[in-house]
């Protein structure tokens, strides 16, 4: 009986040691269009993203998540002052 108790502690010690070894690495997130060209200090040259920041809008199709409009507000008090 002791022997199964420590065999089960045993491969349970090795579980945990093996765990992170084999976990997948975080995958990591791509940046938009837009945000490659804040990166660069340029605009987005897309026509679909010039189209909807023209408008104030977020381009749907390349900013799901509307990422770009959060760049385009840290831009506007940079251009303001300019």
């Amino acid at each position: 009986m002791k022997r199964m108790i420590a065999l089960v502690v045993a491969l349970a010690a090795l579980a945990m040691v093996a765990a992170p070894a084999t976990a997948e690495p975080k995958a990591e997130k791509k940046l938009t269009c837009c945000q490659k060209a804040q990166a660069e200090g340029k605009e987005c040259r897309n026509r679909c993203c010039v189209a909807a920041h023209r408008e104030g809008k977020s381009c749907t199709k390349c900013n799901p998540g509307k990422e770009d409009l959060a760049l385009l507000k840290k831009a506007a008090p940079k251009a303001r002052k300019q």
